[in-house]
C-alpha cells in the first residue's frame, strides 16, 4: 500500500505533467476538463446503445427457446397420450368385464335359509365376492393414479361432448333431456374425454 508521501509525490508529478495546469493557465485546464467530459459522454452513450443492443438480443434468444422448448413439450405430450390412449382404453374394457362380473356375482347371493342351510356355500360366496370388489376397486386405484376420472351423467342434463344417447325412455316425471342411466361409463383424462358414455336419456 502507497505511502502518504509517495501518494503526495504521484499528485506533484501529475500536476508537473499537465501543461495547462503547470503555467496556472485556468482556462486551458477548463476546456481540457470539458474535452475529457465530452469525450466521456459520447462513450458512455455508445456503451449504453451497445448494452441495450445486447440486451434485446438477449431477450430474442430468449424468446426463441421458450417457444421451442413450449414445442417440444407439448409434442412430447401429444407422443405420450397417442401412445398411452390404447393402453388405457384396454385397461377401461378389463374394468368393464370386472364391474359385469361382480353384478352376475350379486345376482347368485344365496338366501337367507340357504345361507343357514348351506355355510361352506355362503363362505365361498363371501370370499369370492370380496377378491371381485377388491381387484375392481384396484382397476379404479390405477385409473385415478394416471388422472382418469368417471363422468358424472346419471341424473344430469344429456352432454354431447360427454355422452352419447344409447337408449330413449319416455318418463313423464322426468324432464326431457336428463341422462336416466348410464349404460356404459364414460371416463376424462386429465379433463379431456377418453371415453364417452353412453347413456339411456329421457326424451318425451
Amino acid at each position: 500500500m502507497a505511502t502518504r508521501e509517495e501518494l503526495l509525490t504521484a499528485f506533484e508529478q501529475f500536476l508537473d505533467d499537465d501543461p495547462a495546469i503547470a503555467n496556472d493557465d485556468p482556462q486551458a485546464g477548463l476546456a481540457q476538463l470539458f474535452a475529457e467530459l465530452a469525450a466521456l459522454k459520447t462513450e458512455v452513450r455508445a456503451e449504453a446503445r451497445q448494452f441495450k443492443n445486447a440486451l434485446a438480443d438477449f431477450g430474442r434468444v430468449l424468446e426463441s427457446h421458450e417457444r421451442e422448448r413450449a414445442r417440444h413439450a407439448q409434442a412430447l405430450t401429444k407422443a405420450s397420450e397417442e401412445t398411452l390412449k390404447p393402453v388405457l382404453l384396454e385397461l377401461l374394457d378389463l374394468r368393464d368385464r370386472q364391474q359385469a362380473g361382480l353384478k352376475a356375482l350379486e345376482k347368485l347371493r344365496p338366501g337367507f335359509f340357504k345361507r343357514l342351510l348351506f355355510k361352506r356355500k355362503r363362505q365361498l360366496y363371501e370370499s369370492v365376492h370380496a377378491g371381485q370388489s377388491l381387484t375392481l376397486a384396484r382397476f379404479d386405484q390405477m385409473l385415478a393414479s394416471h388422472g382418469i376420472q368417471p363422468v358424472a351423467a346419471e341424473g344430469r342434463p344429456f352432454d354431447p361432448n360427454l355422452m352419447r344417447v344409447a337408449e330413449v325412455v319416455q318418463l313423464k316425471k322426468l324432464e326431457d333431456g336428463i341422462v336416466v342411466s348410464q349404460l356404459r361409463q364414460g371416463y376424462l383424462w386429465h379433463g379431456k374425454v377418453l371415453r364417452l358414455a353412453e347413456v339411456k336419456v329421457n326424451k318425451w
